[in-house]
Formats: structure tokens, C-alpha cells, sequence
């Protein structure tokens, strides 16, 4: 029997990684964390994130009008990030088919089609979309005073550097924030600006117990990705 899989979605700030911790530690039954924070941070190589010198291969950040170089930025995958994605949904899903449980925090972006590689590969498995939704402003608050910069490098940046990355991450927040969120599919949506993590997890296991989860079905039919 296949193991559920548990989508956790939401930008930085949000509360993935606090709800994702929670609900392995207090679950009865044995769940496996692994999600795109993880990804980013440990297995996909430095060079080929957006701070690196091959991040046109993997994934970069570029201007979203072309005609205002400083102004917001957005994400563009290159070919090497493609297949990264393509490869890290494949280990959940066969991680799941090894019966394992697994809890997974996302960036479910459409465009570029990361949530459509994602539902396509998972199709058939068990799996549950949960959505941690708070306003912008809350986010924005949340997020001013953590080391955001030094975030997915294994040592410390220089004020220089700091300073750079942290100035590319503001002007990356509110694509984010939109591409995240412009997908309104899931099985369960929660301001985490109104409920602590207790009960958020408490919000989880009362929909896994409800019954199978039906956003996966409804966004394959939506992009035409069911096999």
C-alpha cells in the first residue's frame, strides 16, 4: 500500500517548516520531512542557484519587465533546474510507493510549472495539499528580522554580499507571494497569521481523517496532467 504524501505549500515565512516539524514530532503514525527547503539548500548545487555563477542552467532570478533591470524580479528555470524538480518529485513519489509517509513543503508555482510537473508525477498516490496562507503584511513582518540572505549558503555572507541577496530576495517577495498563491486548489487553506502551529497540525490530521484528498484530481484535469 502506497504511503499518503502531505503537501505543504506557502512562500518564506509562511510557517512550513515550524507545521512540517510539528506534525512529524506529533504524529502517531511515522512521517518522513523532506521538502523543497531542503532541496535548495543541501542537494542542489550553490553554483546553480540564483546567487551562483550557472544560475541561467538551474534557477535564476530575473527582471519581470525586461525593460526595468531594478525593479521586482521573478524566477526562471533553466534546463538543469527542470529536471532537478522533475527528479525531486520522483523521490516522492517513489518514496511513497515504498509505503512511506511523507510530509512535504512546496513552492507550488505554475509558471514556471513546477505544481504541473508535481501533479503529474504524483498522480495516483494519496496525496494532500495544504495551503498556509497569511496576509503579505504579517509575511512581510514575519521574515524582517531573520537572516534571509544566509539562508541556503552553508557558511556566512559578507556584509556585501548580505546585502545584495537580501536586496534580490525584496524585490523577489511579491512574485512570490502571487505565483504561490495564484494556484486556489487545495484541501485545506489556513491563515497561519490566525492559528498557531497546534492547531494548524490539528487542522491537518482532521482533513487526513476526513477522508482522501481531491485537490491532486482537480488540478491534473485542470492542466491535463493525469498520466
Amino acid at each position: 500500500m502506497a504511503g499518503k504524501i502531505l503537501i505543504v505549500n506557502g512562500t518564506s515565512g509562511s510557517g512550513k517548516t515550524t507545521t512540517c516539524e510539528r506534525f512529524v514530532a506529533t504524529a502517531e503514525e511515522c512521517w518522513l520531512y523532506y521538502g523543497v527547503d531542503h532541496f535548495l539548500g543541501q542537494t542542489f548545487p550553490r553554483a546553480y542557484g540564483h546567487r551562483g555563477p550557472r544560475a541561467a542552467e538551474g534557477y535564476e532570478a530575473v527582471p519581470e519587465n525586461p525593460a526595468d533591470p531594478e525593479g521586482p524580479l521573478r524566477w526562471r528555470l533553466g534546463p538543469l533546474g527542470e529536471r532537478a524538480f522533475a527528479l525531486f518529485h520522483e523521490w516522492l513519489a517513489t518514496a511513497a510507493r515504498m509505503g512511506f509517509n511523507l510530509v512535504a513543503d512546496h513552492l507550488l508555482l505554475a509558471d514556471p510549472p513546477i505544481l504541473q510537473d508535481c501533479v503529474r508525477r504524483l498522480a495516483g498516490l494519496p496525496v494532500w495539499i495544504v495551503t498556509l496562507k497569511p496576509p503579505f503584511e504579517v509575511l512581510e513582518a514575519r521574515i524582517a528580522g531573520r537572516d534571509i540572505a544566509n539562508r541556503f549558503a552553508p557558511g556566512h555572507l559578507s556584509a556585501e554580499e548580505a546585502a545584495r541577496a537580501r536586496d534580490r530576495l525584496e524585490r523577489l517577495r511579491p512574485w512570490f507571494y502571487r505565483a504561490v498563491y495564484d494556484n486556489p486548489v487545495a484541501d485545506l487553506v489556513v491563515d497561519t497569521a490566525r492559528e498557531d502551529p497546534d492547531a494548524v497540525c490539528a487542522q491537518i490530521r482532521a482533513r487526513l481523517a476526513a477522508g482522501p484528498g481531491t485537490a491532486l484530481a482537480e488540478l491534473a484535469r485542470r492542466y491535463g496532467a493525469s498520466g
